[in-house]
């Protein structure tokens, strides 16, 4: 077996335990896993074809938590981007206009001083208000050290209805350990039902 051929079978192998973290609501397991298999689709060169490593980005960009990470989310869209303009092949549904729209979305998603949570939330559909701390780069820095804690502190919890209550208030917590003072999506949406 080849490296390329090793490299391909360990992103496939990535992408089917990101997939699986995210079923178990674990999804902040994912971002070191998306570095290492960012590294090896880089890796891949004239092994894989521009549009294959576009769709290997794409499976990557899918698991992560976008809003938490949105500019490390940015950079991979980019890179995705870049592959698929430089493929001769043509995708269906991977174009490169979705992925410029995605990309604007959370450029504007993270131009806090440019677009107030308010004009974000109506330009792009989003219902539920957020706290904007959640947009700074701070946020992002410790996004996944403050959610290892979480799940260690909450391992023993069932993740099934009502779940969600005790997640927030322990990650309040921890981000208050940082300086950080969050109000969950409950604190920010009062007149709407959390399960």
């Amino acid at each position: 077996m080849t490296k390329a051929e090793k490299d391909a079978k360990r992103i496939i192998s990535n992408v089917d335990a990101m997939r699986k973290n995210s079923g178990e609501m674990a999804t902040f397991r994912n971002y070191p896993l998306a570095q290492e298999t960012m590294a090896l689709i880089e890796g891949l060169g004239e092994a894989e074809e521009p549009l294959g490593k576009a769709y290997a980005c794409n499976a990557v960009v899918e698991q992560l938590s976008e809003y938490d990470t949105p500019r490390y989310v940015l950079r991979l869209l980019r890179r995705e981007l870049q592959w698929l303009e430089e493929s001769e092949e043509k995708s269906d549904w991977l174009t490169p206009d979705h992925v410029r729209g995605e990309i604007a979305r959370l450029e504007d998603y993270i131009d806090i001083d440019g677009m107030s949570m308010e004009d974000f939330c109506a330009r792009h559909g989003r219902h539920l208000r957020f706290d904007p701390v959640e947009r700074t780069p701070r946020w992002e820095e410790i996004y996944f050290e403050v959610e290892k804690k979480c799940d260690s502190k909450l391992k023993a919890e069932p993740r099934g209805m009502g779940f969600c209550f005790g997640y927030w208030a322990v990650k309040r917590g921890i981000l208050a350990s940082y300086g950080i003072d969050w109000k969950s999506p409950q604190a920010m949406n009062p007149r709407v039902m959390f399960d």
